[in-house]
C-alpha cells in the first residue's frame, strides 16, 4: 500500500493506517474577525446611506441638491464594496458550511489534503517552507481566518498549496504543527566556497523563454494576476456615476441650468483620471508578458516599460514583506502588502502584492530559497549539465 493510499484509508476511517501518520478532521473556522465583520456590515452599511440619500433627495425635491448627490455617490461606493468584500465572505460561509468535508494526513512520506472537490499531494522532500499569512507582530491572538501555505518546490508544478483555517484552533498552532512535521528541510543551501551561477548573458531571451511557457532548467516564471484592477482610483469614477445619475433624473430643467457643454465636461473630466490609470498601468504591465518574476539560480528578472531590472543572488541582502494602511474606495480600510528585495549598494525593489499574481509570504520563501541556493535543487541541476 503506497502512502497515499494510505492517507486516503485513513481519512476514510478516521483512524490512522501505521504509526508516524497524523489525521487532522476540518473543524468550523472563525467567520467574523476583523474581516469578517468588515464584510458582513458593509450591506447595512450600504442600505443605511442609500435609504438616506432617497430620504434627502425627498425632502429637497431635487436630485442634484449637494448633500443628497454627496449621499449617493457614497452609496454607489459602498455598494461596489459590497459586491468586493461579498465574494471574499461567500468563499468563507462556503467553507464554513463544508468545513467537515475537509481532512488532512501528515504522514513521514507527505502531506495528503482533502477539500471538497479536490485531493491534493505534496511529498515531504517537496516543501520549501511553511509561512502563514500576515506578519506575526500584527496577528490578533484569537481565533482568525488566515491561510496557511504550504511553499513547494515550482518544479513539481505548483508554488504553494493555500490551507483554510479549519484544521486547528488558530492557523498559527496549524503552521507550527507543519514546520514540526517537515523538520530539517531536504533542501541543502548553496556551499559559501562554491562560485555563484553566472547569469545569462541574454536576460530578456531568459523572460520570453519563460513567458512562452518554455524555461530554462532551473527557472521558475511567477504568472501576473489581476487583483492589480483593485487598485484603480474608483473615487472620480463613483462621482462621475452619481453626477450622470443625478443629471439624468433631473429632467431638462436641471440640464438647461447647469448646461449640456459644463454637465458633459465634468463627467469627461471624472472619467479622465481612472481611464488614464488603466492606460498607463496597462502600458506598464503589457511589456511583462504575463509574468510578475522570473528566478533563475543566478538572478531575479523583472521587465517594466523601462527595461529589465536584473537583481543578483550575491547582490541581495534580506527578502522581507512590508505592509502599510491604505484606504481605496473598493476594499476600505486594508493593508497594503509588498515583497521587499533590500540590495547592497542600491535601493530596494518593491513590488506591491496585487501586482505579484500569488500571496506575497509563498514569493518571499521562494525568493529566499533562489538567494540561498536551495532552489533549484542540486540534484536537478546537476542532472540537467550531463544532459548538457
Amino acid at each position: 500500500m503506497s502512502w497515499v493510499d494510505r492517507a486516503e484509508r485513513a481519512l476514510d476511517t478516521g483512524r490512522p493506517a501505521q504509526d508516524g501518520d497524523r489525521v487532522l478532521r476540518g473543524q468550523t473556522p472563525p467567520l467574523l474577525d476583523a474581516d469578517g465583520f468588515k464584510a458582513a456590515l458593509a450591506p447595512m452599511l450600504a442600505a443605511l446611506v442609500w435609504a438616506a440619500a432617497i430620504f434627502r433627495e425627498q425632502i429637497a425635491g431635487t436630485p442634484v441638491d449637494p448633500l443628497a448627490l454627496l449621499l449617493r455617490v457614497l452609496a454607489i461606493g459602498l455598494t461596489l464594496r459590497v459586491v468586493v468584500l461579498g465574494g471574499a465572505l461567500f468563499t468563507r460561509l462556503a467553507t464554513f458550511v463544508s468545513a467537515r468535508r475537509f481532512g488532512l494526513v501528515l504522514t513521514p512520506e507527505g502531506l495528503f489534503y482533502r477539500a471538497p472537490g479536490m485531493d491534493v499531494v505534496v511529498r515531504r522532500e517537496d516543501i520549501v517552507g511553511i509561512a502563514e499569512r500576515g506578519t506575526w507582530q500584527k496577528r490578533s491572538a484569537g481565533r482568525r481566518w488566515s491561510e496557511v501555505f504550504v511553499v513547494t518546490d515550482p518544479a513539481t508544478g505548483r508554488t504553494h498549496v493555500a490551507l483554510p483555517p479549519v484544521f486547528e484552533d488558530t492557523p498559527g498552532l496549524l503552521a507550527e504543527r507543519l514546520m514540526r512535521w517537515r523538520g530539517a528541510s531536504p533542501f541543502t543551501p548553496r556551499d559559501e566556497d562554491a562560485p555563484a551561477p553566472e547569469p545569462a548573458a541574454l536576460a530578456s531571451r531568459v523572460y520570453d523563454d519563460a513567458a512562452a511557457g518554455k524555461p530554462e532548467p532551473g527557472v521558475t516564471a511567477i504568472a501576473h494576476g489581476y487583483e492589480w484592477l483593485k487598485k484603480a482610483p474608483y473615487l472620480p469614477l463613483v462621482v462621475a456615476l452619481g453626477a450622470a445619475d443625478s443629471l439624468v433624473r433631473g429632467g431638462s430643467e436641471v440640464w438647461s441650468a447647469v448646461g449640456p457643454l459644463i454637465g458633459g465636461g465634468l463627467f469627461i473630466a471624472f472619467l479622465a483620471v481612472p481611464a488614464r490609470w488603466f492606460w498607463m498601468t496597462r502600458r506598464d504591465v503589457r511589456p511583462r508578458l504575463g509574468l510578475s518574476l522570473v528566478l533563475t539560480p543566478a538572478e531575479a528578472l523583472m521587465r517594466t516599460a523601462k527595461g529589465m531590472i536584473r537583481v543578483r543572488w550575491t547582490q541581495l541582502d534580506r527578502v522581507s514583506v512590508d505592509a502599510k494602511r491604505k484606504w481605496s474606495v473598493l476594499e476600505g480600510a486594508h493593508d497594503l502588502r509588498q515583497l521587499v528585495l533590500t540590495r547592497r549598494h542600491a535601493s530596494p525593489v518593491r513590488y506591491d502584492e496585487p501586482y505579484l499574481g500569488l500571496p506575497v509570504e509563498v514569493a518571499e520563501v521562494l525568493v529566499d530559497a533562489y538567494r540561498d541556493g536551495r532552489l533549484p535543487r542540486a540534484s536537478k541541476a546537476a542532472g540537467s549539465d550531463e544532459e548538457e
